[in-house]
């Protein structure tokens, strides 16, 4: 974050821009994380300014690996349900309805750009993509945004935060578990 920040142009209009390059060179790689460049925006604009440079680059952010995703085709889709058993689990209960599993990854924190490859070489509309995963990166996108204006994991407002996104993580949670309870009742009703 320091070494962002240290970067940051004094021209707002520039420092936007190169906020705005920084989130689509992290969309590309998971090795830089999205709280550090969200957090490092939090420090270097004032709150209003913050959230919504936050905004535009969660939505570079999400938007660049889905299309990369989109390019290769399904072949990459499968390469990372097997890669990643978890995501395999969670793809396989609810494939009905994509927009409900993209929100719900993208709540519990996985990473931007593993699921933007994977709903884009599922070839998921990219609008409702867009929308449940902004949806689902919000309080975390807040968080990080709050705390890089506040500096202080015990401040009132980052604890708030910090109690959201982890209310939203376990109302994911819990959603998965009464859909997978629920599409477990019908095939055991059916073995007996």
């Amino acid at each position: 974050v320091e070494m962002l920040t240290s970067y940051a142009p004094k021209n707002t209009l520039v420092a936007v821009l190169v906020a705005l390059i920084a989130y689509a060179v992290k969309s590309q790689t998971v090795f830089v994380l999205y709280g550090v460049v969200a957090t490092a925006v939090g420090i270097v604009f004032e709150p209003p300014l913050s959230l919504l440079v936050n905004a535009l680059g969660s939505v570079i952010c999400i938007s660049v690996p889905y299309f990369t995703g989109r390019a290769s085709g399904g072949e990459a889709a499968q390469r990372l349900l097997k890669k990643y058993k978890r995501l395999g689990e969670v793809y396989e209960d609810n494939r009905d309805n994509l927009f409900l599993v993209s929100l719900v990854l993208r709540v519990t924190n996985l990473s931007n750009d593993i699921l933007g490859l994977f709903f884009g070489a599922l070839g998921m509309n990219y609008w409702q993509y867009l929308a449940s995963s902004f949806v689902g990166i919000l309080p975390t996108m807040v968080l990080y945004t709050v705390l890089g204006n506040d500096l202080d994991l015990t401040s009132t407002p980052v604890l708030i935060c910090l109690g959201v996104d982890v209310a939203c993580i376990a109302a994911a949670w819990l959603v998965l578990r009464l859909r997978k309870k629920r599409k477990g009742k019908p095939n055991e009703e059916k073995a007996l």
